[in-house]
């Protein structure tokens, strides 16, 4: 099994899933997230929690740490080999009776590799922790040529 670490986009090597991370909507997620700050948006900081990306013989997967985040506040979308994760959530009462209550909004796509079977992609979130299984196709898993 293969394990990478994300850290910073530009590190790493060139593989599928560091591509995960290299794509050009990752550069406008961080400006989505900037104009949130700007506009006094609250943010719980999400998009800047760690994704393990890893793969085996038949499947990838992206583990991602979402501590707080309920299965129903939580929306994951494949289209287009991109993979959306996002959330909102409302936290706490409002701190004065006019004020609305302060809603956390966080959202991450990345780009998923060629040859993911989508109609079988699954995820599960348990105990803050999200884990996106995207099965590969049958064309993409790795044979074993024999020599004649």
């Amino acid at each position: 099994m293969k394990l990478v670490r994300y850290h910073h986009p530009l590190a790493g090597n060139f593989s599928d899933l560091d591509r995960w991370f290299r794509s050009p909507s990752d550069g406008f997620g961080r400006l989505f997230e900037l104009a949130e700050r700007l506009s006094g948006a609250p943010t719980d900081g999400a998009s800047t929690y760690g994704a393990d990306l890893y793969e085996d013989d038949d499947h990838y997967y992206a583990r991602m740490e979402l501590p707080g985040v309920k299965k129903a506040d939580l929306k994951l979308e494949l289209h287009d080999h991109q993979l959306s994760v996002s959330y909102e959530r409302q936290n706490g009462e409002p701190k004065a009776a006019e004020q609305p209550r302060e809603t956390a909004i966080s959202k991450r796509i990345v780009t998923v590799p060629d040859g993911i079977d989508s109609e079988k992609v699954s995820a599960k979130l348990e105990d803050g922790i999200l884990t996106i299984t995207l099965p590969k196709s049958v064309e993409r898993k790795p044979r074993e040529i024999k020599v004649a």
